[in-house]
């Protein structure tokens, strides 16, 4: 494992600060072979994806709570953490909501 050593005495001297800060980075930046492309996914799919993962949450717990209410389950911890699941997905979903609510808000506030 590397070590990052700092000279506190570079401080005080501006060009010397910055030849140390460039220096550190050259050090432990990533060249640019070695750097993965991350797959790009577009925003509109990945919260479409979401959406349907936080669908397919609640379903679950449906089909579960059904099952418990005929009698098809043998333990009730499935149940509650299929229910558990599903609230927390729509919560943050709801809250993803809300925040993307108030940013265009603050945004038509901007923009006037």
């Amino acid at each position: 494992m590397d070590r990052l050593l700092i000279d506190f005495s570079q401080v005080y001297n501006s060009n010397r600060t910055n030849e140390a800060v460039r220096s550190v980075y050259s050090t432990y930046s990533t060249p640019p072979e070695k750097t993965k492309e991350a797959p790009r996914v577009s925003f509109e799919d990945m919260l479409s994806n979401s959406i349907k993962q936080v669908n397919n949450l609640q379903l679950e717990a449906e089909k579960k709570i059904r099952d418990l209410a005929i009698g098809d389950v043998e333990d009730i911890s499935e149940v509650v953490l299929a229910s558990s699941r599903a609230d927390t997905a729509l919560r943050l979903v709801m809250e993803m909501r809300n925040k993307f609510i108030d940013a265009y808000q603050a945004l038509s506030r901007i923009t006037g």
